[in-house]
């Protein structure tokens, strides 16, 4: 299973430029239904804009069950999981209102 290092292909967490980055690196693997491991591990949290850019965008276009299947979070701190899990029940209220 291929793993992605977040690390290795952005220099943050905090820009949409950095968000669209992983996004692109994800879509493959989403258009495919294929998972793959993404790793935080020496990251800093999320922003909004970044996790709009990447992990918002994605499953605005492939759904959230899509995201949970292909998606297979590593070296993941509290902090991060705390913050993935509020984004994704936001992007969840707002494809319901």
């Amino acid at each position: 299973m291929n793993t992605i290092q977040i690390k290795a292909h952005v220099g943050g967490t905090s820009t949409n430029d950095e968000g669209c980055t992983l996004k692109y690196l994800l879509f493959p693997y989403f258009r495919d239904n294929v998972p793959v491991m993404v790793s935080f591990k020496g990251t800093t949290p999320m922003s909004s804009s970044f996790f709009n850019s990447s992990f918002g965008e994605l499953i605005d276009e492939f759904g959230y069950d899509t995201f949970k299947s292909v998606v297979l979070p590593r070296d993941i701190t509290a902090s991060h999981l705390n913050l993935i899990k509020m984004y994704i029940k936001m992007h969840q209220q707002n494809e319901t209102a």
